[in-house]
C-alpha cells in the first residue's frame, strides 16, 4: 500500500470513530415515557418508597462507573425535592428476572416510578442534572394532574 493510500484509511477511520462517539454521546440521557399505566405493576412494591410520589429506580452494574455519577444526580434530586421523590438503587445481577422483564440494555438505567409500582418513563445511560430535574417535573406533574381528575 501506498503511504497516500494507509493515510486516507486511517484519516477516515478517525472521522467515523469520532461520529459514533458523538451518536453514542447524544443517546446518553435519552429519556422515553409510557403513555399509560400497565397492569399488573411493573416493578415489585418492595423496590419502591411508600412514602414518596415517585421513586428513581437505578439499576446499575457491579463495574459502571457511569452508574457512580448518575446516584450523585439522583440523589441529589431527590434530596431537594422534600420528600416527594425517592433514590433507590439496585444491582442487575440481584434482580435478572426483573432487569430481563423490563429490557434493561444498559446501565445505568434509571425508571420513574409510582408508588403503586407502575413505570411512567425510563432514562438511559447517564443524564445530566437537568434532565433529570425535567423528567422528576414532568413526572410530578402528571401524578398531581391525575389525582386532581379524581377529586372532581
Amino acid at each position: 500500500m501506498e503511504p497516500l493510500q494507509i493515510a486516507l484509511i486511517v484519516g477516515a477511520l478517525v472521522v467515523l470513530s469520532t461520529l459514533l462517539g458523538f451518536a453514542w454521546q447524544n443517546k446518553q440521557g435519552a429519556v422515553s415515557r409510557r403513555a399509560r399505566p400497565s397492569l399488573p405493576a411493573d416493578v415489585p412494591l418492595d423496590l419502591v418508597d411508600p412514602t414518596a410520589v415517585i421513586t428513581l429506580l437505578q439499576f446499575s452494574g457491579p463495574f459502571c462507573s457511569y452508574c457512580a455519577a448518575m446516584r450523585g444526580v439522583l440523589g441529589a434530586e431527590a434530596a431537594s425535592s422534600k420528600g416527594q421523590v425517592a433514590h433507590r438503587e439496585i444491582d442487575i445481577t440481584d434482580y435478572p428476572e426483573l432487569t430481563a422483564s423490563l429490557k434493561v440494555s444498559q446501565t445505568p438505567t434509571t425508571f420513574v416510578v409510582t408508588r403503586t409500582g407502575h413505570v411512567i418513563s425510563r432514562i438511559r445511560g447517564a443524564a445530566k442534572p437537568p434532565v433529570v430535574a425535567e423528567e422528576v417535573h414532568q413526572a410530578l406533574t402528571t401524578r398531581k394532574a391525575q389525582s386532581d381528575e379524581y377529586l372532581i
